[in-house]
Order: structure tokens, then sequence, then C-alpha cells
């Protein structure tokens, strides 16, 4: 159905039968991630009208990943990802089934909101540094850039679909109805996963002699260690830290917005909250269509700080007829910072290293929970608009400084 995609050079690494099958995989999982997030966001603001516990949503999802992402990458260079991938999926469909009965039952109360957050969020902890070397081992290098740039494009297209399927269920149904879609997301998801065969482009996995606990060790302080004498992949690794630290929260605040500063309901803060995706699709696919794209490191350095910029100003936006047109420009900054992250990463590891480079990058994106509690505890305190500008204006100026001051990274090709 898809083949006839891969004349097009924006989607010319679909010719790959076994990428294809995991791409389109990947839109259900993306689509779900985006959706679980606003649905759940919602339903502790509505239980608690806490912006503090609403920020907790995120950081309960992402916790797993600064812990979880960086053992997945070391073990996913050693054994089958395909598998691996298996695993975190039957997660998501464990957890979201689960939480689905709750819902029926009427019992749900913030503390198992949570609970489903961190059992989804470690399951996307395996699939964030796993999937995206699974893809390098699927495919010759000349469609990396291609296909990282049309992953990225799923993972911000669903953000805006999921967001606004989201927004559109909770403002006609409940979250009960919400949640039983995400499971058939999930499930059909799962099945698609099984038809990608096991890739053998990326070598056989190496088998650990002695302990695998302390191989595992090993193999992490080797990613950190490989990642930090890397001069492209450290300051991939600092902005990626820098972004999730004190930009990205915004992501989760969203509901809060909505609510309190522009006086809207679920369906609106679905179509506002999904605004930046839209933005995100747009440039991501403009990246994809661009064949032999060089100067990596400057698009990269170039999204990143328009993110940074634009979430200061809609940090200050009063009124939801002005936040749609900013998000939409925060999501062109979210297309350069997503797509590059992962391409540049995975052009410059070495094969064996590609899934703990991943794994360091996942390290970094660990870092967006704790921004996700502080932006919250200064939301309780200043109020959401006051916090959201300071901290994505600290992440803003940090950027900057690492784009001026560090070569290497504005060099990466």
């Amino acid at each position: 159905m898809l083949r006839p995609l891969a004349r097009v050079p924006t989607f010319r690494s679909v010719v790959n039968r076994d990428w294809r099958m995991l791409w389109m995989a990947g839109h259900l999982w993306h689509l779900a991630f985006w959706m679980d997030l606003i649905v759940l966001g919602w339903l502790v603001l509505e239980l608690t009208d806490s912006p503090l516990l609403v920020a907790l949503v995120g950081t309960f999802r992402l916790i797993p990943l600064g812990i979880l992402g960086p053992i997945a990458g070391s073990v996913g260079d050693r054994l089958s990802k395909k598998r691996m991938l298996l695993f975190a999926q039957t997660v998501n469909i464990a957890a979201t089934v689960g939480f689905t009965l709750v819902l029926l039952a009427g019992t749900e109360q913030v503390w198992m909101v949570y609970t489903a957050a961190m059992l989804t969020g470690s399951a996307w902890a395996i699939d964030f540094p796993v999937r995206r070397a699974f893809i390098r081992d699927l495919l010759p290098g000349r469609f990396v850039v291609n296909a990282m740039a049309i992953d990225a494009a799923s993972l911000t297209g669903m953000q805006m679909v999921g967001r606004w399927i989201g927004g559109g269920i909770l403002a006609i149904a409940d979250p009960t109805a919400a949640y039983a879609f995400l499971s058939v997301c999930y499930l059909v998801g799962f099945a698609a996963l099984l038809r990608v065969p096991e890739s053998s482009r990326g070598g056989t996995p190496a088998q650990a002699a002695g302990n695998p606990l302390v191989a595992v060790a090993k193999d992490l302080a080797a990613g950190l260690v490989y990642v930090l004498r890397n001069p492209v992949l450290r300051n991939v690794f600092l902005v990626t830290v820098a972004i999730n630290l004190f930009i990205a929260p915004y992501l989760q605040i969203t509901p809060v917005f909505a609510r309190d500063i522009y006086g809207v309901g679920p369906a609106l803060l679905g179509i506002v909250s999904g605004m930046d995706g839209f933005g995100a699709l747009v440039g991501t696919i403009v990246v994809a269509s661009m064949v032999g794209l060089k100067r990596l490191g400057r698009l990269f350095i170039g999204g990143c700080l328009l993110l940074g910029f634009s979430v200061t100003v809609f940090s200050q936006v009063p009124v939801v007829e002005l936040a749609i047109p900013v998000m939409i420009i925060v999501g062109f900054g979210v297309s350069g910072f997503v797509t590059m992250q992962t391409t540049i990463s995975v052009l410059h590891a070495s094969p064996e290293m590609r899934g703990r480079a991943m794994g360091a990058v996942a390290l970094g994106i660990g870092g967006m929970p704790i921004g996700m509690a502080l932006l919250g505890s200064l939301a309780e305190i200043y109020g959401a608009p006051m916090a959201l500008g300071m901290t994505a204006s600290l992440g803003f100026l940090i950027i900057l400084f690492i784009g001026i001051f560090q070569p290497a990274l504005r060099r990466a090709q």
C-alpha cells in the first residue's frame, strides 16, 4: 500500500519493507503516547485542581527514561532489539487495559494515574533507544537521514493527532472511552511489530561473558564515556539536557493554560496543545524531503533556539487565538531538535555503540521529569505563565551559549 510513496523523495526510505512496517507500527505507539499524556493530565486536573500534580503526570511518565533508557540502549547492543520492543509493547498493553478496567469501575485515584504513567513510561524508555538503533540496523546508510526524519514526522504528527483525538474524546465521552481507544492502538501496533523480522545488518548481538549485570554496568559507563569524549555527541547530550530540563516541560502544563488562562475545555485544549505537532510535522517533512542534506549541526542548533524562544513567547500569550499560531512555531523548533538529535547521534556513533549513544540521549531526556516537577512547583508559587517564562528563557540562553562556544556541533554533518 505504501510502496508508491518510495517514488516520492520525502518517503524514499519506505522502499524497505521491514522499515515500512516498523514505521507504521510507530504511528500507533506515538499517537497513544501523546493522547495518554493529555487524557491523564486533564483527569488529574479535574481530580485535584493542582498545577503541580498535573505536572507530576509527566514526571512519572518520564522518570523511567533517564533510568531504563541507558540500560535498554546498552542491552539492545547485546540482545535482540525486536524482542525488546515486543516486551515493551506488552507492558503498554497490560498498563492501558488495566487502567481501562479501573476507569470502568470508577475507582480511579491520583496514585493509580501515576502508576499507569510510570508503566507506560517504562515501555517508552525501552522503545526510545532500541527502536531508533533498530532503524539503523534495518537500513543502508543512504536512507538513514530520511528514515530518522520521517520517524520524527510520525512522532510529531501523532503529537498533533493524538492530542486532538484525546481532547475530542474527553469532550464527547470520558477518559474510559479514551483509554479503550489507547488499548486498541497498542494491540494493533503489537501485531504490526510481529511482522518485522530480525535484522542482520547490525551484526550478531554481542554475548557478554560473566555476570550480565556487571557487563551492562560496564557498557553504561563505556557508553557515557564514549559520548562525553566525542565533541559532537557530547554537545547533543548537553543540549538535550537543557531542553528537557527547562523548555520541553511546557507539554505537561498546557491543561493549566487551557482552563485557567484561556478559559476553554478539553476540546480546545486538544487543538491548542496539538498545534506544535502540526508545526513539527511540517518541519520534519521538509527535512525528510531534502536529499543530501548537510550542516546537520546548524539545523539542530537553530531548531533548538527557535524552540526555546517560541515557548518563552507562548508562556506570555493571554488568549487562545494567539496561542495557536505560536504553538505552530514551537513545532517548527521541535522538528529541528527531534530530527537532528537522533540523526546526528546514530551517524556519529560507531555501529557497536549506536544503542549506547541513543541511551545517552535517553539519559538527557530523563531530565524532563525533574523539569516538570520544577515547573509545577514554580507554577504553584508564581503562576503558570511566569514559571514557564522563567524556565524556557533560561533554556534558550544555555543553548545559545553552547551554539556559540562549541564549534564542533555547528560543523556536524
